[in-house]
């Protein structure tokens, strides 16, 4: 029974039937004996229950890059499966993590492979009758290996000096010794320990990051005896040091460098010394005979030493007769080298014999320096016979700036892995220092930093890194229509709170930085008005800390948690199906982790926006009759749209809404701030046009104007006729000859004291923003004169009025004043400092209403807008838009005969009129007052 279950369909192999609508063949290849064996033959890939079963990426929603796997039957009737088979042809050469890989066509004469992995172990399994016997194979990517690897036993400055081992270098001393070392060891085999007279505190200077702490000196000299090695044409020593901001004594010798006796008159040693006398708190090279007299001239340098750290390389190199000197001090933290050199004549290099840090001069000429070296610091001291690149270990001295995807392609070149990208590597999140950690957690820690992907390389048995900026603004790669039927399932949307962060604090290096999104939907909010707090702390490894680094690495992370989607977890297409052309098969199978996926028309009960994903990994699954691809994804959204500051950017207001109702068919209506906001949108055709979106409905702004404007730029008699934005004007109180337009301005004739004249347009909301200049054509006697701007007109006994008053005194005065049901209530007010009213002179006035809170602003007109608001109140009595417009009234005691009040240049800034296109989304709808408006497609600024 077993037999028939198993074998009652074709068991494999696959040969050429591992896509059955072109029947194209799948290959399995496995590494054998060094070299690649095809064992597609042996695949048994069962129709009702056995087949090939891959996956790499992101899976099953998780966060991070899991290691890529694959599994199916192999036939191992012959034992050829079974590593410990005798008899089994590939005994010997098949064990643990055996490379292997799965191969499809790319349909460009060539193949892609879908995985590239290790056999970790070899399963054997049969049924009872001993017919049918097979391996069941679960390969493994990359990542799994490696996150069992060890963690570096040493620093990352010792690995870059020994790995590989530079083939001159004759001594190393690391200095890195713990606490109670008695000697300070030698890095290599046939070295010997330095030692120290006095006594060195080991492992007390931690600042370098890449190395393990270094000794202070300030109490010992150190000496080491280097092996006998043959006489060189080249010496080369360097070390570390870390020299006090104090600096030193003078005369103190930093390094004195022993060669064997060459001949009478050589030199002997050399003495590199801290100087204030012959250098400028510098470092001096002199060179001495065995008695200690100078041989030669000095080799000052010029540089500040200073408070700084420093890799010192001292260089002999012989040139005929002579010697050429030269001291280059590389600042470690800033990568600067600073470097000098001289000839020093008549003598020859020999062995070096002996290191020493702090001793006391041995030099017959002054400056002389005691022994020791107050609060200097020593390490990595280095000897070779050859001189190299005072950059030789690159990076590595000092870590901290290192791109992340620079860091990720030379981590996997020390490990000797092959490395591939997308992306520009520098363009990438500078990182801090490079820690003991293996490999693994160490790449990590550049995904983290930059955010991009991680993946296991496809076309080689290494590693690979999708940056985030690779991530933005991408042309999809796959376009799959809904209704044509290119879909193996129906994609399934989910909203949940899975990836939801609001509230994100960012910490490196014991600072810390959160960033809350308080406001919206998916704000920090108790609902319903938000979702209440979802956050996480994140610790990264970043080369700042300054506040502002943190900001933008928390922003971000909240910008990926705040997506207000549905996101459409898996999407799968089956190449087998009849709809996929070759075109389409192509790009289904050059899918990178990262590309960008569309599904357009989808069904009528969606959203009606195409659906847009990234691909974030794939599982896939091949049979006789069908290779199904199914992406794992997210939304790509949070990558769209992402700019900079600059003339292309599109930065939404901080809160928009309708003014009014509108129906399906309104093509212009009115939007404004959302209290307690003020910005406005740009009404620059330049930056037109740009879609908004209203409620689920995106429309296309092609115009932005004032909700009403008037230049008064025509003459009209007994009426003030129609205004520049179409609007009619209707008057009220006096006559209508009081009423007129000329020469540039409306104008109120005041014929009788203490009767308003109104000039008014219909309004939709309660809440506007409006200007108007205004004068008065005479000084004032008796009484005031009077004008302003009005607002929630109701009728001439209830309204605000926001007066400019002209007084006897010839001041300027500003009120906010109450008219409620005929009784005239001064709100606020506010006299103009040092002004003298001259008759005909523009005043401008501002009138502001959100709600009860009313504010209001006067200034002379042919100056700035002051900044500050000079009458501010509160006040509920009136809150029903009907009218706005303009009042001008003289006191009762008024004497003026026949004066004028002037207006110019009329206009509310606030709502703004939108003249759209309506349904670019397919959706047209009315929508209701005080709905939320916004850029549909806002520039996202990148971290």
């Amino acid at each position: 029974m077993g037999w028939q279950r198993r074998m009652r369909v074709a068991a494999g192999p696959l040969g050429a039937s591992g896509e059955a609508s072109d029947d194209q063949p799948v290959q399995v290849e496995m590494f054998i004996s060094g070299a690649w064996v095809d064992i597609t033959d042996y695949v048994m890939v069962r129709d009702d229950q056995g087949n090939i079963a891959l996956n790499r990426g992101i899976r099953d929603e998780g966060s991070n890059t899991e290691q890529g796997g694959g599994t199916f039957p192999l036939r191992n009737a012959d034992g050829r499966f079974s590593p410990r088979n005798p008899t089994g042809p590939y005994y010997g050469a098949i064990g643990r993590n055996t490379p292997i890989r799965v191969s499809v066509p790319d349909g460009l004469g060539g193949k892609n492979c879908r995985l590239w992995g290790e056999v970790p172990e070899w399963p054997v399994s049969w049924d009872t009758t001993g017919t049918d016997v097979w391996t069941d194979v679960s390969a493994s990517g990359l990542l799994r290996r490696l996150a069992q690897g060890p963690a570096p036993a040493r620093s990352v400055i010792y690995n870059a000096i020994t790995d590989p081992k530079p083939s001159g270098l004759v001594a190393y001393w690391p200095m890195e010794d713990a606490t109670g070392a008695t000697s300070l060891a030698s890095a290599l085999t046939n070295g010997s320990a330095m030692t120290w007279a006095g006594v060195p505190t080991l492992a007390s200077y931690s600042t370098l990051a890449a190395s393990d702490p270094l000794p202070d000196i300030s109490a010992a000299t150190l000496s080491g005896g280097v092996p006998r090695y043959d006489d060189p044409t080249a010496t080369q020593v360097r070390f570390l040091v870390y020299i006090p901001a104090s600096g030193l004594a003078d005369g103190k010798v930093i390094c004195s460098i022993d060669q064997q006796d060459y001949s009478p008159g050589a030199a002997q040693f050399w003495e590199l010394y801290y100087s204030t006398t012959d250098a400028s708190n510098s470092l001096v090279l002199k060179s001495c005979d065995a008695a200690g007299n100078n041989l030669g001239a000095l080799l000052p340098h010029v540089v500040d030493v200073r408070g700084r750290l420093l890799y010192v390389s001292v260089e002999f190199q012989e040139s005929g007769a002579n010697i050429t000197r030269q001291i280059q001090l590389k600042d470690v933290n800033t990568s600067r080298v600073y470097a000098v050199s001289d000839t020093e004549f008549v003598t020859q290099l020999s062995r070096v014999t002996r290191l020493q840090f702090g001793p006391a001069t041995r030099s017959a000429i002054s400056p002389f320096g005691a022994a020791f070296l107050p609060g200097v610091a020593i390490g990595h001291v280095t000897l070779e016979n050859q001189i190299t690149a005072i950059g030789a270990l690159g990076v590595r001295l000092n870590p901290i700036g290192e791109t992340a995807g620079r860091r990720i392609q030379r981590l996997c070149g020390e490990q000797g892995l092959p490395f591939d990208w997308v992306g520009d590597l520098d363009d990438t999140t500078a990182m801090g220092a490079q820690g003991k950690s293996n490999l693994l957690t160490l790449v990590q820690e550049c995904v983290d930093a930059d955010g991009g992907m991680l993946y296991e390389s496809g076309s080689v048995l290494g590693l690979g890194y999708r940056t985030r900026a690779s991530l933005y603004d991408q042309d999809p790669t796959l376009t799959l229509d809904y209704p044509s039927g290119k879909l193996a399932q129906i994609p399934t949307p989910v909203e949940d709170d899975r990836y939801l962060q609001n509230r994100v604090t960012v910490t490196v290096s014991g600072v810390s930085q959160t960033y809350e999104q308080t406001g919206g939907s998916l704000g920090t909010a108790p609902p319903p008005a938000g979702v209440g707090y979802y956050g996480q702390d994140v610790t990264l490894n970043l080369a700042a800390s300054d506040a502002s680094t943190l900001q933008d690495q928390a922003a971000w992370r909240v910008h990926l948690g705040t997506v207000d989607e549905a996101r459409y977890p898996q999407i799968s297409v089956n190449l087998a199906h009849p709809s996929i052309t070759p075109d389409m098969r192509r790009a289904i199978i050059g899918m990178r982790i990262g590309d960008r996926i569309q599904i357009t028309n989808p069904p009528d009960w969606l959203p009606p926006d195409t659906v847009d994903q990234l691909v974030i990994g794939t599982s896939e699954t091949i049979t006789h009759i069908e290779h199904r691809v199914t992406f794992n994804c997210r939304p790509a959204s949070p990558y769209s749209y992402v700019g900079y500051l600059d003339t292309a950017a599109r930065i939404d207001t901080d809160g928009s809404q309708l003014a009014a109702d509108i129906g399906a068919g309104t093509t212009v209506f009115g939007v404004q701030p959302t209290a307690p906001n003020e910005g406005l949108w740009t009404k620059d055709p330049g930056d037109l046009p740009f879609d908004i979106a209203v409620g689920g409905e995106v429309m296309r702004v092609t115009a932005v104007g004032d909700a009403a404007t008037d230049t008064f730029a025509r003459t009209v008699s007994s009426a003030w006729g129609t205004m520049d934005s179409g609007f009619t004007w209707t008057t009220s109180g006096g006559t209508s000859t009081d009423y007129s337009v000329s020469g540039g301005s409306g104008n109120h004739l005041l014929a009788s004291v203490n009767i308003s004249r109104r000039c008014l347009l219909a309004a939709t909301t309660a809440d506007l923003d409006m200007y108007v200049s205004v004068t008065a054509d005479q000084l004032a006697t008796g009484d005031a004169l009077n004008g302003g701007l009005i607002n929630r007109y109701l009728d001439s006994n209830n309204l605000y009025h926001a007066v400019v008053q002209f007084t006897t005194s010839n001041t300027v005065r500003l009120l906010i004043v109450k008219r409620l049901n005929g009784t005239e209530t001064t709100l606020g007010s506010y006299t103009m400092p040092a002004v003298t009213f001259s008759a005909g002179t523009y005043y401008r006035v501002r009138l502001n209403s959100k709600g009860s809170l009313l504010r209001a602003k006067v200034w002379l007109a042919a100056d700035a807008e002051t900044p500050e608001w000079q009458v501010t109140v509160m006040d509920t009595d009136l809150s029903m838009p009907q009218s706005i417009g303009v009042r001008s009234i003289s006191g009762a005691s008024s004497t003026n005969v026949n004066p004028s009040i002037k207006y110019q240049s009329f206009v509310v800034t606030s709502p703004q009129a939108f003249t759209v296109t309506r349904s670019i989304n397919g959706v047209v709808k009315a929508h209701t007052a005080g709905e939320d408006l916004r850029l549909a497609n806002p520039t996202i600024l990148g971290l």
